[in-house]
Parts: C-alpha cells; structure tokens; sequence
C-alpha cells in the first residue's frame, strides 16, 4: 500500500533585524532568485509542468518560483537550499513537496525535508532534503534503471497511439513485477525496475517515469482505496483525453484482491488484468477517493481509450445482437484456449451474463470457471 514517508522536522529560526528600516542596500542580491519571467517561460516550454493537472500547475505564483528553486538544486542532488528571495509560508512549502512528489518519479532518491523558518513572519527561510542512497549510488541506480526502462521502449513504435504505447508499459510493470507490502525501496521506483518488487507507489510511480519519458503525460495522484486504506493511481493523457489507470490493482498478485475461489490466487487465469484500465472519474471513484491537497480534479468522462471499449470487450445485453456476440466471442476464446475479460454497460448484467452463459451450456463444459467484478461490470472467463 501506498506509505507517506514525509518527515518534517519543526525547528524555529528566530531572525533578529539590526540596522536602520528601508535601508536595503546592505542585503546581498539573491542570485538564485526565481522570477514571474522564469515561471512563463517554464510554462511556455515545459510540456509536461505546463500541463493544467501537474503538480507544478496547481501552485501559486510564488510556490511555482519555489518549487523551481528546489528543483533546480535536487536536479544536481544538492541537499541544503537556501530560499532568500523565494521564501513561502510553512503551508505552502506543503503543497510545492505535494507537487514534487506528484510531478518528478525521477527523483527515486529524495526521501523526506526539514526546513527552518522565521517566527514573526512564518515564511520558511531554507530547506534540507534528505536523499536514500550518496550520489554515486544515485547514479548506478540511475544507469541501472535506463537499461531496463531502454529495454522496454523497444517495444515502443512512433506509429502506436497514446492508448497502446500506456498498454505496453502498463503491462510490462503488472508482468515483471510482484506485490509485496515488505519489498525494499517500495515507494519510488527502483522497487519495479530494479526489485521487481513493490506496492502502489512504486507501481504508480514507475508508470509514470517511462510515460514521462516517452512524451505522455501522467500524474501521480494520491488517496484511499475505499475500505482499504491508502493508496496511488495514475491519472493518464491519452490521445488528447484524460483517464485514470491504477495498474497495481491491474496485477492480479496484488494481494487485497478477494477472490471467488481461494485457490485461484496460487494460478490465477490472467496474468495481467486490464479491470482499471481507462477509467472515468465516476467509475474511479466506486473504489478510490481523492486526498485534494492541490486541488480537486474535474469529473473526466472520455471512454475511448477504456481498455473494454478499445478492445471491443464491451457488451450492452439489452442488445439482442450483443448477446449473440457475447456468446459466439466466449465461445471462440474458449475453443482456443484462451482467456475472456469482459466488461458490461450496466450493473447486473454479471449475473445476466452468467444466465446466457449457462442457458447455452457452456458453463457445463468440463472445467469452465470464471472470476467476476461486480462493481466495474467485469467477468473473467476460461477453462484451465
């Protein structure tokens, strides 16, 4: 599950003033000073942090110029930052970490921050990263994790959509990788690439980097998993329309999944599942909540990209003609021996569905056996 590891530290720097009001010319010029110009042009050419869900996006103006000024020194894994002119309130310093996080799966090696600020004015005066592993294991790691990540852009052509190039990485984290609560360096993404080991966070995270990498955006979104505790997800650009995708509730190792039939989990039928693929904001939220410490995303509603509706899995029987498709596409997967995942219009059909199946016998064939998800409409369908 998804784990908040943020450590902050409250000290108080007591600033003491001497010397005559308005006189400013003693005050050394900030050099490092983030400025209104810096964050348009950030905003004019960086396609990712331009974006209206980044992290970066749903700052204030002068938590933009702070978060630049962090980044600009983690980019060269500087630990200590002085904020001179660019200091913010204790609360915004907040939100700016909540961006980062949101924004940089890259930054596998930043762990937790202290800060130090002033008591009359409360504006936080400098910040203190603290980093997993020294630079030069930041580095092996990194050389490590672009083998990997290379060996899965292979796999990645410029004629594919936004839709198959997110199902090429979404699958190939669900098949190399094991849900495991216990797994090391779980929440970033050495966990995935390197382990092979994760939970939420280093699932979500490590979609996100290669996304990242390969021109798409996504965003790294955090809450709770409705009677679950929390949890992180992925929301997703995909041919010009957002989507959410929560790929590790997609591996069907991830352990809080209930099953119809324990001994399923020691083989289950897919190895890959594609339950929350694609998703609407309505139909994330039957299972997730939203945490809102940016800011409350729109209802998204695009489908075109669902996994169901892309692979023609979708099935309305209050169609006479879907019925019979459903049957005949059952069958078919069935008599080659593969898998059938489906998805329905509406609740209740599972059942209907399981109805047909049996009035046209094929559920009394030998060994035919099925998982279902009532709450997205899915039923998964084989015969071991």
């Amino acid at each position: 599950m998804f784990k908040k590891l943020i450590k902050v530290i409250f000290a108080v720097l007591i600033v003491m003033t001497v010397g005559l009001v308005g006189v400013s010319f003693f005050a050394p010029k900030d050099k490092d000073a983030v400025t209104d110009e810096q964050v348009s042009q950030t905003m004019a050419e960086d396609h990712f942090l331009s974006n209206p869900y980044s992290g970066f996006s749903l700052l204030g103006v002068d938590e933009k110029k702070t978060y630049l000024r962090l980044t600009d020194k983690l980019d060269n894994y500087e630990s200590a930052v002085e904020l001179g002119d660019n200091k913010i309130s204790v609360d915004s310093l907040n939100r700016v970490w909540t961006a980062i996080q949101q924004d940089k799966p890259e930054y596998f090696w930043l762990d937790s921050y202290t800060y130090h600020y002033d008591q009359e004015t409360g504006m936080v005066t400098d910040v203190s990263f603290n980093f997993n592993y020294n630079t030069d294991e930041i580095k092996r790691r990194q050389g490590e994790i672009e083998a990997v990540t290379a060996g899965i852009k292979t796999g990645i052509s410029p004629e594919m959509d936004d839709y198959a190039k997110v199902k090429t990485v979404h699958d190939y984290i669900v098949s190399h990788t094991e849900y495991d609560l216990d797994s090391e360096d779980n929440q970033n993404i050495c966990s995935v690439f390197l382990n092979n080991r994760s939970v939420c966070a280093g699932y979500s995270k490590a979609l996100q980097y290669v996304l990242k990498d390969i021109g798409i955006f996504s965003n790294y979104v955090t809450g709770n998993a409705v009677g679950r505790g929390p949890h992180a997800w992925n929301l997703v650009q995909m041919d010009g329309e957002y989507y959410y995708v929560d790929v590790t509730w997609d591996d069907p190792s991830f352990d809080d999944i209930t099953w119809e039939d324990p001994a399923l989990r020691a083989d289950p039928p897919l190895s890959i599942e594609y339950v929350y693929f694609g998703l609407t904001t309505e139909e994330l939220l039957k299972s997730h909540t939203f945490d809102n410490t940016l800011s409350t995303y729109p209802g998204f509603t695009a489908t075109a990209d669902n996994y169901y509706v892309r692979e023609n899995m979708l099935f309305d029987l209050n169609n006479d003609d879907e019925q019979a498709r459903f049957i005949d596409t059952l069958r078919d997967t069935l008599d080659n021996g593969g898998v059938m995942e489906a998805r329905f219009t509406e609740a209740g059909m599972v059942d209907r569905a399981l109805t047909g199946i049996e009035e046209s016998d094929l559920l009394n064939e030998s060994g035919v056996r099925y998982l279902r998800y009532d709450e997205n409409q899915v039923l998964i369908i084989w015969r071991p």
